[in-house]
């Protein structure tokens, strides 16, 4: 038994003692996720539009990941409209800054892995970083999503009184306590798969300015730094999204209940 086969059954038992019927579901959406990222890779590969892949992808992951654990309602609905909305917005910020940052590509300290493979794929690697940050957004900006929308839903049930306005600044408020935890989760997650590049630049006596200007830093910083601006896109979009769908609820309440009554 190979070890990532092994951590797969570990991290599955985990989620059944841990999470119940919602860990087995969980650990199932992972896999059907990880599958299509497959499929995401392989088409790339055939010379598929990079960024079209990549959006249409983003979309069923989330569908996947909302409606498949947390079913088909308006806490769901209100974080898949509003992970869209962010995946485009983002996707227009970063798409231009991405190719006059020059960080698509490869850099230099890859050049003896470089020399063992054909350079001839065909690829725009400016889309390719595009699709990188999206990815690698994806996961953190539905789970602030669903955790702003679920509790406005906490908030309307326990008091349907509330307005448009009160719901949306309870939503602002809520993601305020997430986003610097969050932000810090991705910061750390790019630099991190950075370290081992710093060792071996330490090794080779780079300046500290020589690691700042290196193609690869500057790559992972430019992606936590346009995740980051995801992060900050998703909360006060969820709690617009949230307040209007929760208000229009109550709305469509009233009235199936006066036309009741009459």
């Amino acid at each position: 038994m190979n070890v990532p086969f092994l951590l797969l059954i570990i991290l599955f038992i985990l989620m059944i003692i841990v999470g119940g019927k919602r860990g087995v579901k969980s650990f199932f959406t992972l896999i059907l996720n990880f599958v299509i990222m497959l499929i995401l890779l392989i088409l790339i590969g055939a010379k598929f539009d990079p960024l079209k892949v990549t959006i249409i992808g983003c979309i069923i992951i989330t569908i996947t990941t909302l409606f498949f654990i947390n079913s088909f309602n308006l806490k769901t609905l209100s974080s898949l409209f509003s992970v869209v909305i962010v995946v485009a917005l983002t996707l227009i910020i970063t798409y231009n800054l991405s190719s006059k940052a020059q960080i698509q590509g490869f850099g230099k300290e890859q050049a003896e892995s470089l020399g063992y493979l054909s350079t001839y794929v065909q690829l725009n690697f400016s889309k390719i970083v595009s699709c990188q940050i999206l990815l690698g957004l994806l996961g953190a900006i539905i789970d602030v999503s669903i955790s702003i929308s679920s509790s406005l839903h906490e908030l309307y049930l326990n008091n349907p009184s509330h307005t448009k306005y009160e719901l949306f600044k309870s939503g602002i408020n809520i993601g305020k306590d997430i986003l610097g935890t969050m932000t810090n989760t991705l910061l750390f997650a790019y630099i991190g798969s950075f370290m081992t590049l710093s060792i071996y630049f330490s090794e080779v006596h780079y300046s500290f300015y020589d690691i700042l200007n290196t193609k690869v830093f500057c790559s992972e910083l430019f992606q936590s730094f346009s995740s980051g601006i995801g992060i900050i896109l998703i909360i006060p979009i969820t709690s617009f999204i949230t307040s209007r769908l929760l208000f229009s609820k109550r709305l469509n309440h009233n009235g199936n209940k006066k036309s009741y009554s009459a």
